[in-house]
């Protein structure tokens, strides 16, 4: 899991933005938006910049800091 306080996630917002995926910030949480077709359908599908896509949110922990997947590790390297 990667730990992460605000200038981390500021980092990994402006690192990991590209045409399909586009971080951003509702308030306290961390929202990754990607491109998907399927996001139509889907419960986590959120329209944005005009198109259909599938978000992940990720809220602040009890010890101020951001828990993202591994798979988001590759936007520090």
């Amino acid at each position: 899991m990667l730990h992460l306080n605000t200038q981390g996630v500021e980092v990994f917002i402006k690192k990991s933005k590209s045409n399909t995926v586009d971080p951003f910030w509702d308030n306290y949480e961390l929202i990754v938006w990607k491109r998907d077709s399927s996001g139509f359908t889907n419960l986590k599908g959120m329209f944005r910049k005009d198109a259909w896509g599938v978000a992940e949110k990720f809220s602040v922990s009890n010890k101020g800091t951001w828990v993202l997947p591994k798979k988001y590790v590759k936007y520090f390297k």
